[in-house]
C-alpha cells in the first residue's frame, strides 16, 4: 500500500465525516451543549477527525487505490 494522497477518498471521507458529526451532534446535543465552548468545539473537531481518518482508510482500501 502506497502513501500517496487520493483526492477521491479524501472527498468521500470529508462528506462522511461531516454527516457523522451531524449525527453525533443530534444524539448528544444536551450533554455536549453543557460544556464550555472551547471544549465543545474541541470534541467536535476530534469526532470529525476520527470519522475522516477511518473513512479515508476504508475508502482507499475498498477503492483499490493502494498506490
Amino acid at each position: 500500500m502506497g502513501a500517496g494522497f487520493d483526492p477521491g477518498a479524501a472527498f468521500v471521507a470529508a462528506i462522511v465525516a461531516t454527516a457523522g458529526l451531524w449525527w453525533f451532534r443530534l444524539l448528544l446535543k444536551k450533554e455536549v451543549g453543557r460544556l464550555p465552548a472551547a471544549t465543545r468545539y474541541g470534541v467536535y473537531a476530534l469526532i470529525w477527525l476520527a470519522y475522516f481518518v477511518l473513512t479515508f482508510i476504508i475508502a482507499r482500501q475498498v477503492g483499490g487505490t493502494g498506490g
